[in-house]
């Protein structure tokens, strides 16, 4: 009688002690998911590499946030890679992470000819909209049609606002489709500051849309 109730009590002990080991490793393996590289913690908001690109979030959103847009040559992520924040706004540097462009924020509206002659993007009233990267050199972005591409004296390789436009830029920017944005690539006669000009509502170059300088300006570095 004393031997089946020792082995009743034995069954009840081991019982409880696995039972007590279970709930013990239960919490370290769920500790060691949530600290996965494949699974990021739902703190790290600077941080989103599948989710889809939208102007509105991104016009909000931290440094290092992080979307990606289903483009012409497939998806492609962009990057917030600096907010600058003042008492009237606050600036953002997006990166094209296919390209390596970055591109500045809004620096307003500019002709083709002052932009050039004032070197704007390299004009230090302007270190905010460049989100203050000194490391990289800003320029006024290229913005020749493709089918240019090594004709007219233009290189044979794609422009700055044909790679973006490929990138889907007017999937990024804020504020993009009603604007049209000065570039550096002159169209020629009758005038050499007439030049293309990027159509932030359909991506296309146009010539002389931006000569009477109603167009806005973002620089681009890399």
């Amino acid at each position: 009688m004393n031997m089946k109730i020792t082995s009743i009590l034995t069954g009840i002990l081991l019982a409880t002690a696995a039972f007590l080991l279970a709930q013990a490793l239960s919490p370290n393996k769920r500790a060691d998911l949530s600290a996965s590289p494949s699974q990021p913690r739902s703190d790290d908001v600077g941080t989103s590499s599948t989710e889809a690109c939208d102007p509105q979030t991104i016009a909000k959103a931290v440094k290092g946030y992080t979307c990606v847009v289903k483009a012409k040559g497939g998806s492609v992520a962009w990057r917030v890679e600096a907010v600058i924040s003042t008492e009237s706004r606050t600036f953002r540097v997006m990166k094209d992470l296919k390209s390596g462009l970055y591109v500045s924020d809004d620096m307003g509206k500019h002709s083709h000819e002052f932009a050039v002659k004032q070197n704007l993007c390299d004009s230090p009233d302007y270190s905010n909209q460049r989100g203050n990267l000194t490391s990289v050199s800003w320029r006024l972005p290229s913005g020749y049609p493709r089918s240019l591409n090594g004709k007219n004296g233009f290189p044979n390789r794609d422009s700055d606002f044909v790679i973006l436009e490929d990138d889907g830029i007017r999937q990024v920017i804020p504020g993009i489709s009603s604007k049209y944005f000065v570039s550096s690539s002159e169209a020629g006669k009758p005038a050499d500051y007439i030049s293309y000009g990027f159509d932030g509502e359909f991506g296309g170059l146009d010539p002389g849309c931006n000569g009477n300088g109603m167009a806005s300006l973002r620089c681009v570095a890399q």
